[in-house]
């Protein structure tokens, strides 16, 4: 049996063309804050037909060396290749964007608990921005803040997200130490990825790889 090789299955044309996709995608987020899952389940346009004969073969091959392998493995292998080609993708989109408009992204998600935290004024403790940066978008946004300091991501308690570069965000945490909350990137991918997980896999790679 031939050894099923991951690099043939996404080249890096491919791997182009799925990231020019899900930037489409992600791209059409509201400003409001409900950041990257607003239009999600829209789908992409299909792709041009001069990459139709190309992909298809590409497809097809896929295919065949994924039912020359036991059903548990290729499953595995499915998924863990999805997944990596979808966060590959939003790592590109994030980079596109600049620090300034990660920052906002990251800020917006204040919305969620403001009504928690109320009028209490909290510590704000950044990790990957810039502190100073971090600190006016906050105060753009209402947070009422005691402090605001760089640390460092070890120390921020934040959740890692295999294959995100961007180690970015926000803890804020009230004086009482008894309500924190996460404005980070990875929380954003996170949810994004569990939530619509099925409609990003089907608008990059277009069903070609359903079972």
């Amino acid at each position: 049996m031939e050894e099923l090789r991951s690099t043939e299955v996404l080249d890096k044309e491919i791997e182009t063309d799925a990231r020019k996709k899900a930037e489409r995608i992600l791209a059409k987020a509201d400003s409001d804050g409900k950041a990257l899952v607003a239009d999600v389940a829209h789908r992409i346009e299909k792709f041009t037909e001069e990459k139709t004969a190309e992909y298809q073969k590409k497809t097809e091959s896929y295919q065949a060396d994924r039912d020359a392998v036991v059903p548990l493995e290729k499953e595995r292998f499915l998924v863990s290749f999805m997944e990596s080609a979808i966060i590959k993708a939003i790592d590109s989109y994030l980079e596109a964007l600049g620090e300034e408009k990660r920052i906002a992204l990251a800020v917006r998600r204040w919305n969620a608990y403001k009504a928690v935290v109320a009028s209490q004024k909290v510590n704000a403790f950044v990790f990957g921005f810039d502190a100073a940066r971090a600190e006016a978008a906050l105060k753009k946004e209402g947070v009422s803040l005691a402090a605001c300091s760089s640390v460092a991501y070890e120390k921020s308690g934040d959740e890692e997200i295999a294959g995100l570069t961007f180690k970015e965000g926000i803890i804020l945490e009230t004086e009482d130490k008894m309500i924190r909350c996460r404005l980070t990137l990875s929380q954003i991918v996170g949810e994004l990825e569990t939530e619509h997980r099925a409609e990003l896999a089907k608008a990059l790679f277009g069903g070609r790889f359903d079972s």
